[in-house]
Formats: structure tokens, C-alpha cells, sequence
């Protein structure tokens, strides 16, 4: 398995989506039932191969992913090969970037803020990146905002 197994609830999410998968893969509804009963084994696998097909499908869209802790917002973008880390602080003790109005307000004022930029190189897949990064406590994210500030600070 690549990625990590969908939760219960996801798959109940996804259920057409698993129904379509199974008969993708020349499993009809019949063969389903029977598995269910006689081969847990290959029930797992199955699911294990839809977690990934599904996660393989996200990963693959997202191009961004944010951390916001009190003190700091921390955006990462890969693309191309590359690991993009826009790094936000503030010395506004009174300020909480968890909460969305002081993280406009950051925002908004972004020159009165420590803003730094890494740029790494990565070694492996970029959907293989982002999935890491969503396994230590990153989301993702497609603010329009964060984006205009990762490319108005480009090295």
C-alpha cells in the first residue's frame, strides 16, 4: 500500500465510487458478497487498492498545503520537483493564526510580519511529498491568497 487505508466512514463516503472501482476491476456486486464472506484477505486488498487509487486522485490536484499553529502559518507548495515553504510569524503575541480573522489580519499586513522561503528539492513524487506532509499535521489548501504571496516571493 502507497498511501494509508481510507477510514470506515470514508468509504461509506465513497461508496459509488467503490461500487465503479469494483466493476472497473471485474468485480460484480455477487463476487463482492462472496469475498466478503470467504476471503478477507483479498477484501483488504481490495480496499487497500481503492485507498490508494483514491488518495493517488487527491494528491494529484493539490498543489498546496498549509500548518497553522499560534504562532506561525507555514504553506508548502510542490511543484516541478521542488518544495516551496513559505514561512509566516508574527511578534504579535495577540495574534493567533488559527483563527481566521487575526490570520486576515496577518494577511493584510503581511510587510509588518517575519515571512521567510525556502525552495528544497525533493527526490520523490510530488504526490508522495504532499501525502508526508499531510501526515504530520498539514491540510490542504487552495487559498488564492497564499498563492499570491509564494509567487510575489519567488527566489
Amino acid at each position: 500500500m502507497k498511501y494509508t487505508r481510507l477510514s470506515l466512514q470514508d468509504l461509506k463516503d465513497l461508496e459509488k465510487e467503490f461500487v465503479e472501482f469494483l466493476v472497473l476491476n471485474g468485480i460484480p456486486a455477487d463476487d463482492w458478497e462472496r469475498l466478503k464472506v470467504k476471503d478477507s484477505d483479498k477484501v483488504e486488498d481490495i480496499i487497500d487498492q481503492f485507498s490508494d487509487v483514491i488518495w493517488e486522485s487527491v494528491l494529484r490536484k493539490t498543489e498546496m498545503v498549509e500548518h497553522r499553529r499560534r504562532d506561525k502559518l507555514t504553506i508548502c507548495r510542490v511543484a516541478k520537483g521542488e518544495l516551496v515553504t513559505l514561512l509566516i510569524r508574527s511578534s504579535d503575541r495577540d495574534l493567533d493564526f488559527t483563527k481566521p480573522e487575526d490570520l486576515a489580519k496577518v494577511l493584510k499586513d503581511i510587510d509588518k510580519h517575519e515571512v521567510s522561503i525556502h525552495n528544497d528539492k525533493i527526490e520523490k513524487p510530488e504526490t508522495e511529498q504532499l501525502f508526508e506532509l499531510l501526515q504530520v499535521g498539514f491540510y490542504i489548501s487552495k487559498d488564492p491568497e497564499y498563492v499570491k504571496l509564494l509567487d510575489e516571493r519567488k527566489k
